[in-house]
């Protein structure tokens, strides 16, 4: 199933207007503690997009979670915002490649790569 433009904006989107949402509701249910309940939602989303996405990652790609931070990071930086979300995909395939096709050279070997 391709990801459409519909589905991808509903994942942009989605966390703000729920993180609008805590805050007003926050507001007007718990105007003395709706700062609190602001910045323990953000902190749960930091958490949950700095540490658990990597891990998914790395589970489904096979890799080690520091691995795709590191690919993201790197990607980032070199190619910009907008290629990040090709990163993982790319990397995916060239390690199958590199896996498939590879394996069998000397300096392969010597690298120790166990892909």
């Amino acid at each position: 199933m391709k990801p459409t433009v519909k589905s991808i904006s509903i994942e942009i989107l989605s966390p703000i207007v729920v993180t609008l949402m805590v805050l007003i509701l926050g507001w007007f249910l718990y105007k003395t503690k709706a700062l609190f309940l602001f910045i323990a939602y953000c902190l749960a989303q930091l958490f949950d997009n700095l540490i658990t996405q990597f891990v998914i990652f790395g589970k489904s790609a096979e890799s080690h979670p520091l691995e795709i931070f590191i690919i993201i990071l790197t990607d980032g930086f070199l190619f910009g915002i907008s290629e990040m979300i090709l990163a993982i995909p790319v990397y995916t395939a060239l390690k199958v490649i590199s896996k498939e096709f590879l394996s069998e050279y000397k300096i392969m070997q010597r690298l120790k790569i166990n892909l």
